[in-house]
């Protein structure tokens, strides 16, 4: 009853002082109420003046409102006290740790940047290493702040780090799922969290320092899918437990049988090329083995979902012995399933796509076709 009496009033300049002090002469951290926000999430400087400008407006005008109490809040949205805020010979200020911020007044629906456009904005303007660092607090303040970030974000967030070389970022981002929200337990998260390992390895031009950081990426992100933590509740259906699909457990072969092959002389030491190849054909029966003959969208995404875990069968066939009864079933599996579908897909996206086109499922096979012959 007295917060909601405080809150309808008016403060006059003595009892302002009196309320910032009260509240912000001590670390927001340390009080009950607030110290699951800890403090508020710093950026460092980027490479373009846009994203900094981008950054720095949603530090001040979402994330630093979030992190007040709500006797605060009320000075700074209610517009009756924003004169209260306006005297600039003794301005009103808050302490969040180690930091002093001045209190201004806010308009929800003009101040505060909309949460689809500013990730979109953000995604398109990191272009560097030290762009994509920020995206962790980034994330942490808009949590904190009760900005929900949908899948299919997280999932461009992903394919753009990987492209770009920001896999330890988006290894940061999964590791601090409770703060970033990054949940695995989505099949398209997932599985482009497990593509940027695949990526990883042809960036680097097959180098071994190359494929041993992706097989360290993508061991990493396959522990995680068994954490509860990543479990999405949310998700239901065919989109839920990425560890029960094919082309998820197939990239996790690709890996295993690639170092295998390249640098182990297709020796199976540990035996985890073998169990990998038996957890594939375990759950093969819920593979998406068609291709839409319309367009060539359908056709290049089967080619990036497909191609590695062909490239890992033949190569995983090699190292557990073709007369072996797993080589024989995934010898079956190659001919029957996959070479018949990737001919089709590789033949629908060259014939609607033109040669100077950027199509990475496309990309993906010419490349890997080269070192699988």
């Amino acid at each position: 009853m007295a917060e909601s009496v405080m809150s309808k009033c008016l403060y006059c300049r003595p009892c302002l002082q009196r309320l910032l002090s009260r509240t912000s002469t001590r670390s927001f951290t340390t009080s009950p109420s607030r110290r699951k926000h800890g403090a508020l999430p710093s950026f460092t400087p980027t490479s373009s003046p846009k994203l900094d400008a981008l950054l720095s407006t949603f530090r001040s005008n979402v994330f630093l409102p979030s992190h007040l109490l709500k006797l605060q809040q009320n000075l700074i949205y209610k517009k009756k006290n924003h004169r209260l805020l306006t005297n600039t010979e003794e301005p009103a200020t808050v302490r969040l740790g180690n930091e002093v911020h001045a209190l201004k007044p806010l308009d929800h629906r003009v101040d505060e940047p909309n949460t689809r456009k500013s990730m979109a904005q953000i995604v398109e303007l990191c272009k560097e290493g030290r762009d994509w660092v920020n995206m962790v607090p980034f994330l942490m303040g808009l949590k904190t702040a009760g900005r929900k970030v949908e899948w299919w974000q997280f999932e461009k967030i992903i394919r753009r780090m990987g492209e770009k070389g920001g896999l330890g970022v988006v290894m940061e981002m999964a590791r601090r799922v409770e703060g970033t929200g990054m949940k695995l337990g989505h099949v398209k998260v997932a599985r482009e969290a497990m593509w940027g390992g695949v990526l990883k390895c042809v960036q680097s031009e097959w180098s071994e320092e190359g494929v041993k950081e992706g097989e360290k990426f993508v061991e990493a992100m396959w522990q995680m899918l068994s954490e509860e933590r990543h479990v999405d509740g949310n998700v239901t259906g065919k989109e839920a437990d990425p560890k029960m699909k094919p082309e998820i457990v197939g990239v996790l072969l690709w890996i295993r049988a690639l170092g295998s092959s390249l640098f182990g002389e297709s020796q199976d030491v540990d035996g985890k090329v073998k169990r990998a190849a038996e957890m594939v054909l375990a759950v093969w029966q819920s593979a998406d083995l068609t291709v839409d003959d319309e367009g060539w969208y359908d056709a290049n995404h089967k080619l990036m979902m497909w191609t590695p875990v062909w490239h890992g069968m033949k190569m995983a066939r090699k190292i557990v012995g073709e007369n072996t009864a797993l080589g024989r079933d995934l010898t079956t599996t190659i001919t029957s399933d996959l070479e018949p579908l990737l001919k089709k897909a590789q033949e629908n996206v060259s014939r609607h796509v033109s040669e100077d086109s950027s199509r990475r499922g496309l990309l993906l096979y010419d490349e890997l076709s080269k070192i699988a012959e």
